[in-house]
């Protein structure tokens, strides 16, 4: 008999570790750390609880868990957007289990109607500034990068069933480091070096909170107009800043200034997955060692986050950017840049990435149903 049981904020070890069984023999799903996994899903520990409301679900058959939701209301979404959104996401269900999931579905959508939501997103982690953003719909022949989505392929049928309809398409690019950028735009960044009095920097290791929080300024004013957009919180900053500590390399997220004002950043992140994947979910002693031995021997970087504010843009302060992370990539060992999650709608921002030569290679799409 199939039972869809809400859980208490705590009560996450068997939400946890159901991925496991799903993805069994699958080689390119990476386990997630459980510790990290579990922080994220804690109310005392992650500040997105502190404006939204999350409840998780579990499908059970009999005593043995087969599914898992999560349904989401984000006030700072909902009031900066002036409209009553509800999300769903951290969907995961077993092999054969249409019921299951049909279920889990159902129940996110009574959760959020409940709630006063008149259509129903996802999947997200928890949030769209999450990176992990969207269901895979294309590109399963490769490992995802690091906080990537992963999933198999049918879940995409048991959201059409729910009358869950396609809503918007993100994409990753990929571009390797070799050959290096068409030799046009390289001549445009000449004459911009020359031209323009603009200061690029590595983020300060010594000061990271600090940093962290004038690149948050940063994104949250270039990023204001975008579909989805949803302005990072100082205590969500300051959480990115200590989660992200031991993934940073200085070298690779950058500020630009302008008479010492921070107006762009570009920021990538090593592949952190082969390590993680080592890992196997547990941080033993011996793993952390692992972890921190390869942690910067992967080839690929994820660009996780660029943008230049508003009233400094067209002063290819972005191609600034985009150049000094090509010259310190290589000689740190990284060939390959995956540049996501990208709106395929947002023309500006494609032409730009077809510009440096990047290429899509996987297709993720957020779904939504109207109440």
């Amino acid at each position: 008999m199939l039972r869809i049981t809400p859980l208490p904020p705590r009560d996450t070890k068997a939400f946890l570790t159901l991925p496991k069984r799903i993805y069994q023999g699958d080689p390119n799903w990476i386990p997630p750390l459980m510790m990290e996994r579990k922080e994220f899903l804690d109310p005392r520990k992650n500040p997105f609880f502190q404006h939204a409301k999350v409840q998780l679900f579990l499908a059970r058959r009999g005593q043995e868990a087969v599914g898992r939701m999560a349904a989401i209301i984000n006030d700072v979404h909902n009031d900066y957007h002036k409209e009553q959104a509800g999300f769903f996401g951290l969907f995961e269900c077993l092999s054969g289990e249409e019921e299951a999931a049909s279920a889990l579905l159902q129940a996110a959508e009574d959760w959020l109607r409940e709630r006063r939501a008149e259509f129903m997103r996802g999947p997200v982690s928890l949030s769209t500034n999450e990176l992990d953003c969207g269901l895979l719909v294309e590109g399963f022949e490769t490992p995802p990068v690091f906080q990537s989505a992963y999933n198999p392929p049918v879940y995409e049928t048991y959201f059409k069933a729910h009358g869950l309809e396609p809503c918007k398409d993100l994409l990753a690019y990929q571009k390797h480091y070799d050959p290096p950028l068409p030799e046009r735009l390289a001549a445009t960044i000449e004459r911009l070096r020359a031209r323009r009095k603009v200061t690029v920097r590595p983020i300060n290791m010594r000061d990271l909170t600090a940093d962290v929080h004038r690149i948050t300024e940063i994104y949250n004013e270039a990023w204001s107009a975008n579909w989805g957009f949803v302005p990072i919180t100082e205590a969500e900053a300051e959480h990115m800043a200590k989660s992200l500590k031991l993934a940073i390399i200085p070298e690779l997220a950058l500020i630009a200034e302008v008479d010492g004002e921070p107006v762009g950043c570009f920021v990538a992140i090593p592949d952190l997955n082969p390590a993680f994947k080592r890992m196997q979910g547990r941080l033993t002693p011996w793993g952390l060692v692992s972890f921190l031995y390869h942690r910067h021997r992967t080839d690929t970087v994820r660009v996780a986050m660029m943008g230049v504010k508003r009233r400094h843009r067209r002063l290819g302060i972005d191609l600034l950017l985009l150049d000094r992370v090509w010259e310190l990539a290589p000689p740190k060992g990284f060939r390959r840049a995956e540049l996501a999650w990208v709106l395929e709608d947002n023309e500006l921002m494609t032409r730009a990435i077809d510009q440096i030569g990047a290429v899509p290679y996987k297709r993720y799409r957020l779904y939504q149903k109207n109440f």
